[in-house]
């Protein structure tokens, strides 16, 4: 008898930022993030997807980006600064046009996988590094 998974899926994530305030003014201005509630002095933002799932900005003075170094993920075996989180959206072209228009990193275009879909890495203004997804094009239907 197989064993039934007792985690059901992430419900939020924290991630480590300098300035709270200017943080979540971009996760709003870019990615278009809610900030759920007024920015308390000292405390964390919480910032809402639109599937309703929070996105936790935290006070980091130091700054300790998201993003660790692997071997498992380039074919070659090559170093891989890898991301933690893999987001979706359904437009993943505006989303890389309003991320090159902030300045943040990317990588050079969006890349089609094929049967897994439109991807694209990118960081936050603190460095965090982030992948973004957009389902795969069904045949006959034009990518967005």
């Amino acid at each position: 008898m197989a064993k039934k998974a007792l985690l059901k899926r992430i419900e939020c994530a924290y991630l480590p930022v300098k300035d709270v305030a200017a943080s979540a003014e971009w996760y709003e201005r870019v990615l278009g993030l809610k900030l759920r509630s007024p920015i308390e002095p000292g405390r964390g933002a919480i910032m809402i997807m639109d599937s309703g799932q929070w996105l936790f900005l935290l006070p980091c003075e130091n700054g300790h980006p998201l993003h660790f170094m692997t071997t498992g993920w380039a074919e070659n075996g090559m170093p891989f600064e890898m991301f933690p989180i893999c987001f979706e959206t359904d437009d993943i072209r505006s989303m890389y046009q309003l991320l090159q228009q902030s300045g943040a990193w990317t990588e050079e275009t969006v890349r089609d996988e094929g049967g897994c879909g439109l991807q694209l890495n990118f960081k936050d203004p603190d460095g965090n590094k982030f992948q973004v997804w957009q389902q795969p094009v069904a045949a006959g239907v034009p990518a967005q």
